[in-house]
C-alpha cells in the first residue's frame, strides 16, 4: 500500500483522499487490510463517511487475511461510531449477497444482518470480537441491530454469552439474556463442554446479580449438562464455594433435584466436591434439600467424609462429627476397607487423626482389606482450583482430573503393586504408628509428672504451715495467685490424661487435644513458680530518715 494512502487512512485525512480520486483505492497491506480496515483500526469515522461516496472505494464487507471485515476491526477496538455507521449505511443501501448459507440468509429488508453475521477465519462474528475484548457499548449496538446473533445456529464456537462470562462482564451477559428471544436457541456453548452456566457458577457476582437465575430460566435443561469430565454447573459451584449459585441450581433442577446426584467420571457428586474443597455451607444446603445424598459414594466407595479427609479439610470433618444425620459416615469404609480414620493415618494427618479418635463413635478396631494399604498421596489441596473455571478451561479441567484422580487410582495402584512395595508400605505405616504411640506415651508421662508435682505443692505449700495447720503465707496475694495456677495446672494435666484414653466433652464440645492441655499446664506452672517466688520473698522494712539524722548517726559511728 502507498505510504501516503496508509497515512491518510490512519489519520483520517479526508482532504488527501479527495486529491486521490483517480488513484487505486483497493491497495492492501501485507495482511490484506484495505483503507477501511486501517480507518476502523484508528477510529476514523469521517474517513468512512467520505469513502462511501467514492465508487472506486473498497466494499464494507471486504475481508483481510484473517477473514475480518472493517466491522470486525471496529468491534475489536471498541469504536461504536464506526459500528453504528456501518449498520446504518448497509440498512440504507443493501449490500450485495455474500456467501452465506441460503437457509440462514435474512430477507432483503434485513440485508445488513449478513454483514453482522459474517464470521472471520476463527468463526467469530463482530459480536464475538466485541465481547471478547469487553466492549460492552459495541456489543449492545450489535445486539440491538440483530438480537439473534447469540442464537445457537449462528454460534459455531464459543458463544458470546460464554465469552461475556469469561470476561467477567455482568453487563454484557445480562444484556444478552434480556435481548435474546425467549426460546432455547440461545447458545450457552463454551470450551470442552463447559457452558456459560458452568462458568457463571464459579463467579459469585453473576449469582448475586441474578444472571445465574436468568440463565436457568432461559434454559432449565442447562442445569444437568455435563462437561467433558462429567461435571455439572453444581459441581463447579460446590468447588468454588458459590453458595448463592448452588442454591439456585438446586432449586431449579428439572427432575426433582436430579443434578444433586449427578456424578462425574470418577463417581464424584457435588457433595464430594464441596467436602473436598471445605465448603460446609454448601454441604448443609445439599443435605438439607436431599437428605439421602450423604449415601452417595464414588467409584471407590468413598463418602463425603473420605473426600474431606483426602482434601485435609478439618472444618468439614468437625462438621460431620457434630451433625447427627451424618454420624454413619464416621465408620463407613470404602471398597478397600479404609475408613476416614485409616485415610487420615495413612496421610499422616495427625490433627484429623486426633479429632476422629476423640469421637466415642469411632470404631478403633476396624481393619481394612490390605492393612491400611498405601493410598495415592497429594498435598496440593485445590489451591489452583479455587480460581475461576473461565481462566483457561482445558488447563482447569486437567487440574481437576489430576487432583481428583486420588479417588480412582487406589484400585489400579493396588493391582499393580509388587509384593516388595506392599511390604515397604506396611513397614513404613507400622513405623509411623509406632512413632505415634511413642509420642502418646511421652505425653502421658509429662502429664503425670505435672499432676504429681502440683498435687505435692498443695500438701507442702511454700513457707510451710503455722502451729494450727494454716499455711504461713495464706494472707499474701501472691500466695493466692500461686494456688490458683497450681490448681489449674493439676486440673489440666488430669484432663489430658483422661482425654487421651476417653475423649471428654463439655456442652457437646470436645476438649482440646492432650498436647494442648499439657502446653497450658506448663505455662501455668511457670506462672505458679513466679508467684511462689514473690510470696516467699521477705518483707523489707522501710527506712525513712532525714539527711541530717543520717549524717549525725554516721558521725557518731565514726568516733
Amino acid at each position: 500500500m502507498n505510504p501516503s494512502l496508509y497515512e491518510a487512512a490512519a489519520t483520517g485525512d479526508v482532504g488527501f483522499l479527495e486529491g486521490l480520486l483517480t488513484a487505486d483505492l483497493s491497495q492492501k497491506t501485507p495482511k490484506e487490510n484495505n483503507i477501511l480496515h486501517i480507518a476502523a483500526e484508528f477510529k476514523q469515522i469521517n474517513f468512512f463517511k467520505k469513502v462511501k461516496k467514492i465508487p472506486e472505494s473498497p466494499r464494507f464487507w471486504a475481508t483481510n487475511k484473517n477473514g475480518e471485515t472493517p466491522l470486525h476491526v471496529a468491534a475489536r477496538v471498541g469504536c461504536g461510531e464506526v459500528v453504528t455507521f456501518l449498520i446504518e449505511h448497509i440498512k440504507a443501501e443493501p449490500m450485495e449477497v455474500v456467501d452465506l448459507d441460503p437457509e440462514k440468509e435474512p430477507t432483503d429488508g434485513e440485508a445488513y444482518k449478513k454483514l453482522l453475521r459474517m464470521p472471520n477465519l476463527e468463526m467469530d462474528t463482530a459480536l464475538h470480537v466485541a465481547v471478547r475484548y469487553n466492549h460492552a457499548g459495541v456489543a449492545k449496538i450489535l445486539l440491538s441491530a440483530d438480537p439473534e446473533l447469540c442464537c445457537s445456529f449462528y454460534s459455531t464456537k464459543e458463544s458470546p454469552l460464554f465469552l461475556a462470562v469469561r470476561a467477567g462482564s455482568t453487563s454484557i451477559a445480562d444484556y444478552i439474556l434480556k435481548k435474546t428471544p425467549d426460546h432455547e436457541s440461545l447458545s450457552f456453548q463454551g470450551t470442552n463442554g463447559v457452558t456459560a452456566l458452568h462458568a457463571a457458577a464459579t463467579r459469585i457476582p453473576f449469582a448475586k446479580k441474578g444472571i445465574v437465575q436468568s440463565m436457568v430460566t432461559k434454559n432449565p435443561g442447562m442445569v444437568e449438562v455435563r462437561d467433558e469430565i462429567g461435571w455439572t454447573p453444581l459441581h463447579y459451584a460446590s468447588l468454588r464455594g458459590n453458595l448463592k449459585a448452588a442454591q439456585l441450581l438446586i432449586q431449579n433442577c428439572k427432575t426433582f433435584k436430579f443434578a444433586c446426584y449427578i456424578k462425574d467420571e470418577l463417581g464424584m457428586s457435588a457433595l464430594h466436591v464441596a467436602a473436598y474443597a471445605g465448603h460446609t455451607q454448601i454441604i448443609e444446603e445439599l443435605i438439607g434439600r436431599c437428605p439421602d445424598i450423604c449415601d452417595c459414594v464414588n467409584h471407590k466407595g468413598q463418602t463425603a467424609l473420605h473426600a474431606a479427609v483426602l482434601g485435609e479439610k478439618i472444618n468439614v470433618v468437625k462438621y460431620v462429627l457434630k451433625t447427627p444425620r451424618l454420624a454413619r459416615l464416621i465408620n463407613e469404609a470404602d471398597n478397600d476397607g479404609n475408613t476416614p480414620w485409616h485415610l487420615a493415618a495413612i496421610h499422616e494427618n495427625s490433627e484429623i487423626v486426633a479429632i476422629l479418635r476423640r469421637d466415642r463413635r469411632l470404631n478403633r478396631t476396624a481393619i481394612n482389606k490390605e492393612f491400611l494399604q498405601e493410598i495415592v498421596k497429594s498435598r496440593n489441596v485445590l489451591n489452583c482450583l479455587a480460581r475461576d473455571v473461565v481462566v483457561t478451561v482445558p488447563y482447569y479441567q486437567q487440574k481437576i482430573k489430576q487432583e481428583f484422580k486420588k479417588f480412582g487410582s487406589q484400585g489400579e495402584s493396588s493391582t499393580s503393586e509388587t509384593p516388595v512395595n506392599t511390604k515397604n508400605t506396611r513397614e513404613n505405616l507400622q513405623a509411623y504408628l509406632a512413632q505415634t504411640f511413642n509420642r502418646n506415651d511421652s505425653k502421658l508421662l509429662v502429664a503425670t509428672v505435672i499432676a504429681t508435682v502440683t498435687f505435692s505443692a498443695v500438701l507442702n505449700p511454700p513457707g510451710g504451715f503455722t502451729d494450727d495447720g494454716t499455711p504461713v503465707l495464706t494472707k499474701k496475694g501472691a500466695y493466692k495467685v500461686f494456688m490458683f495456677f497450681n490448681t489449674l495446672c493439676f486440673a489440666l494435666s488430669v484432663s489430658a490424661i483422661f482425654n487421651e484414653y476417653s475423649p471428654i466433652s463439655v456442652l457437646s464440645t470436645h476438649l482440646p487435644t492432650p498436647t494442648s492441655l499439657i502446653s497450658y499446664s506448663i505455662a501455668g506452672m511457670l506462672a505458679a513458680f513466679y508467684a511462689a517466688l514473690i510470696a516467699v520473698e521477705p518483707m523489707r522494712p522501710r527506712q525513712s530518715m532525714s539527711p541530717i539524722t543520717g549524717l549525725d548517726q554516721s558521725l557518731q559511728h565514726s568516733y
